[in-house]
């Protein structure tokens, strides 16, 4: 790769390259190869498809360790804040949640006399109970029997303060359950005399959930309380919620399954669960689950026992209770790389496995030689409740992953990971290095889970991971934990807690007298900034990384620009065009940012690709590449990105790379017709010399020498008709 050149002139100034002649292959100089110089030749050469692999693997990795609140928050309905952009979150709870509470709350003995306290009392209530006892159902009884109109959860983190009761709906009730001991001991009774004076205008009630440990820091606060010391019957419990998810077309059977008495002994048995949300959802295993009615006793205890790893306390136990230290392992690896191939994630536990358990030495001769195969992997995917389910995500080479490890109960695996890290001493030594050497791996994805699993330890001990995991990762030689450093950092800035520590630390990265390794840290964590800030500090931080000279750093910002314009589906891609075409066409911030708005469109241009218009059976039978399709849905986009195309086919630097991603765009679009017309019309708009037409012309006349299969002949005779209708050269 040759230095950026500052010469901008005209058609056959010093430093533009000729066109290479019909056929001819570009030239390959023997340049040493310095650091970095293999990830650029990579990205320019490489098989397309690794942005939205990475994109895709980290979209799943984060569903499956449920970092984001709104996955528990708000679920799928409509969130709002409740005052300005710094406001309480707001969540209505569905119609099914109203169904519910009037159709199933099963009253305690003492219901009656706390709903009339409540209702001749404050609007705000404080609920302070011993866990599983139902608090949160009796809150919702209580806002429905006080007509409430319609019900509302408010986001779990929530500061009071930032909650305008006056902005609220009329006659609306509000939930803040499990308020933390950390919350409670910033309220005042000035803040509750408050929200009640507000809330009464409106004809509004808020309920506050709390456990029994929880304690006010003042005595008028105390003796607000409500203490809910008598819980509901959990046997009845149970019947209500069978009978009312049954509804009334499969109440025969609801009655007959009562009816039986192993179905009678697993709802007796119910009287001794920990928490009446056990109750609940057995209710709802009976009523959904469908087979012989003699067997669903049994397989509803199975999906009870499963669904309670959702307790981290019970995590211990289980995970103690495996039957050895590679099954053990299995589960930690399932953990963080469920969605994986299950030859994948057990290669990956025995990894783990042999940090832990190092070979037989006369020091370790605790590990038996010569031992018999006692396990197959389907009785240890049953020991830890993990399965085997056919992968709907495809791979950039088509098809699809196969057969795919998950834990049944997608809970299970932050449980696991929260709690190996917080408990286990071994675990907890050995878990960084585990992690590198996962965040290294040749498959892609597994890196990026690895990462994602790195950034959710962040959130917990943030400290801890950014002197063992992260620094190391950024460091290193190897530029794969580069990435892996920003995805981790990006997954713990998703912790309101450490995202002010995290932009900090990208800023630090970021500065011209960091390592350059750390700098190119900084410009793959853009996004950080971008979500946080948007994008006016995510392109500032771009754009200052952009004049560096260093390879890495080079490599760092093209695949961040590339990520730009792939992100939520081309969402931004206007906006990234118009960063690199400042870059490239404006001439204003030098040779070294022209090189990397060069570059930048060029990884894109080779990595993204996406499907094509549909045919006129209504199928997208071809890729494309995405650049493409944007030229050929928008003009303005057409003209932007062939004026980039202009930019590369002349440049000294990258001319090279430029005419080899163009050749492999003419076979791609070659058994589509409309595909064809597209890349016809683009070249064509991008002609605005006569050099680029002679550029263009030469390397359609190499597609057509190429042949059938290496060339793209019918690709060339359109460009050519295209170029012929609007030659310049006449």
């Amino acid at each position: 790769m040759m230095a950026p050149s500052d010469n901008q002139d005209g058609e056959g100034a010093g430093g533009r390259p000729e066109p290479e002649p019909p056929g001819g292959e570009p030239s390959t100089a023997d340049e040493p190869d310095v650091f970095g110089m293999k990830e650029l030749r990579h990205a320019l050469s490489g098989p397309p498809g690794d942005t939205g692999e990475r994109l895709d693997a980290e979209r799943e990795a984060l569903a499956g360790l449920k970092v984001r609140a709104q996955q528990v928050f708000g679920g799928s309905q409509y969130v709002f804040s409740a005052g300005g952009d710094d406001s309480v979150r707001v969540a209505e709870m569905p119609s099914e949640e109203l169904d519910e509470t009037t159709q199933t709350y099963v009253r305690a003995p003492d219901h009656a006399a706390l709903a009339h306290t409540v209702a001749a009392g404050s609007r705000v209530v404080l609920l302070r109970g011993a866990e599983g006892i139902g608090k949160y159902a009796m809150a919702r009884a209580v806002l429905v029997e006080s007509s409430c109109r319609r019900l509302y959860r408010l986001d779990p983190t929530a500061d009071l303060k930032r909650f305008d009761a006056q902005t609220v709906p009329t006659g609306a009730g509000f939930v803040l359950e499990n308020l933390t001991q950390s919350a409670a001991d910033r309220l005042t009774p000035f803040d509750l005399r408050s929200l009640d004076a507000a809330l009464r205008k409106r004809d509004g009630r808020l309920v506050l959930t709390m456990s029994s440990k929880v304690r006010l820091p003042d005595a008028d606060l105390e003796r607000m309380v409500t203490e809910v010391t008598v819980r509901p019957d959990a046997c009845e419990v149970v019947r209500t919620h069978l009978l009312w998810r049954s509804g009334p077309g499969q109440a025969a059977r609801a009655r007959r399954l009562l009816g039986r008495p192993e179905v009678a002994d697993l709802i007796e048995g119910m009287a001794q669960a920990p928490a009446l949300s056990r109750a609940a959802e057995a209710g709802r295993l009976l009523a959904e689950l469908t087979g012989p009615d003699e067997d669903l006793a049994r397989r509803v205890a199975e999906r009870l026992e499963r669904l309670d790893l959702c307790d981290a306390r019970s995590i211990v136990p289980w995970l103690e209770e495996l039957p050895d230290l590679a099954t053990q392992c299995l589960a930690v690896s399932t953990a963080v790389f469920g969605g994986e191939a299950y030859e994948t994630v057990a290669s990956l536990a025995e990894r783990l496995r042999e940090l832990l358990q190092p070979p037989e030495t006369a020091e370790h001769p605790d590990r038996p030689r010569n031992q018999p195969f006692t396990s197959s992997g389907s009785q240890r995917l049953k020991a830890i409740h993990a399965t085997l389910i056919d992968s709907e995500v495809a791979t950039r080479h088509g098809g699809a992953r196969g057969r795919v490890v998950r834990f049944q109960d997608p809970d299970t695996a932050l449980r696991v990971l929260e709690v190996v890290w917080a408990e286990y001493d071994a675990l907890r030594e050995v878990l960084p290095v585990w992690l590198r050497r996962c965040a290294a791996h040749q498959l892609p994805t597994v890196g990026v889970r690895a990462a994602v699993a790195a950034g959710v330890l962040a959130q917990r001990a943030f400290e801890a991971i950014r002197a063992q995991v992260l620094m190391p990762w950024a460091m290193d030689r190897e530029p794969r934990l580069w990435h892996a450093a920003a995805t981790a950092l990006y997954v713990a800035a998703e912790d309101a807690v450490h995202t002010e520590a995290v932009r900090n630390l990208v800023t630090a990265w970021s500065g011209a007298g960091a390592e350059s390794r750390l700098r190119a840290v900084a410009a793959r964590s853009w996004r950080i900034l971008f979500e946080k800030e948007g994008a006016e500090q995510a392109w500032a931080l771009l754009h200052a990384l952009a004049g560096a000279e260093e390879l890495d750093v080079v490599d760092a910002v093209c695949t961040s620009v590339t990520e730009y314009l792939a992100l939520e589906d081309g969402r931004y891609q206007r906006e990234a065009l118009d960063l690199v075409d400042q870059w490239v066409v404006s001439g204003n911030y030098g040779p070294n940012r022209r090189f990397v708005g060069q570059l930048s469109f060029l990884y894109a241009a080779n990595d993204l690709l996406g499907p094509g218009f549909a045919d006129e059976h209504g199928s997208a039978v071809q890729l494309w590449p995405e650049l493409l399709r944007a030229a050929a849905s928008d003009p303005v986009r057409q003209r932007e990105i062939a004026v980039l195309w202009e930019a590369v086919l002349n440049s000294a630097e990258v001319f090279e790379s430029a005419q080899q991603i163009l050749a492999n765009w003419a076979r791609l679009v070659e058994p589509d017709n409309r595909g064809r017309r597209a890349l016809a019309r683009l070249l064509a708009a991008g002609v605005s010399t006569p050099r680029t037409e002679r550029i263009i012309r030469h390397q359609a006349a190499a597609w057509t020498q190429a042949g059938t299969g290496r060339g793209a002949p019918l690709t060339a005779r359109e460009v050519l008709a295209c170029l012929d209708r609007r030659s310049i050269s006449r």
